[in-house]
């Protein structure tokens, strides 16, 4: 199955809402539990001059990331203000798919996956979402007819929604 597409800010942060939604939440919230060490650590050690300043400052910074990763809805928008530094707008892609794995080619890389590589999987009513070697793979579903759709469910190994 080959089709072409574009990312859009919305297709975006779907996405990336998807990928920390099927992220376990143990993994989700290290973020914020290190923010909060640094800022119990910051109040014990606050009679000594700047570095508990420093640390809790740091501590603030990372317990907010972490609330974006266990509240992911909540940063929605977020995502789609960052999707403009990304550089996705207006690059069209092409997606090569096979029982195998899958291909992307983009104007200045080409990814290749295998199915057994791509986790966390998964779709939400706009987007299929498939992520392998740190990178985040994302397909509209308004680019894939009702039987595209379904291959490619079959061929990532999601279950019909």
């Amino acid at each position: 199955m080959e089709f072409e597409y574009e990312i859009t800010a919305d297709d975006y942060a779907a996405a990336n809402v998807l990928y920390h939604r099927l992220t376990p939440l143990r993994r989700r919230s290290e973020w914020f539990w290190a923010g909060a060490i640094l800022l119990i650590v910051a109040l014990i050690e606050r009679e000594r001059g700047l570095s508990p300043v420093v640390l809790g400052a740091i501590g603030i910074w990372w317990m907010g990331a972490g609330l974006g990763r266990i509240f992911p809805r909540l940063f929605r928008g977020y995502y789609r203000r960052y999707y403009k530094r990304v550089g996705l707008a207006g690059q069209k892609y092409l997606a090569k798919l096979n029982e195998d794995g899958f291909q992307v080619v983009g104007d200045y890389c080409t990814w290749n996956n295998r199915w057994t590589d791509v986790s966390p999987k998964g779709e939400d009513n706009r987007v299929f979402m498939l992520f392998s070697h740190g990178t985040l793979f994302i397909f509209a579903k308004r680019y894939l007819a009702d039987e595209e759709q379904q291959t490619l469910r079959n061929l990532a190994g999601l279950s019909s929604p």
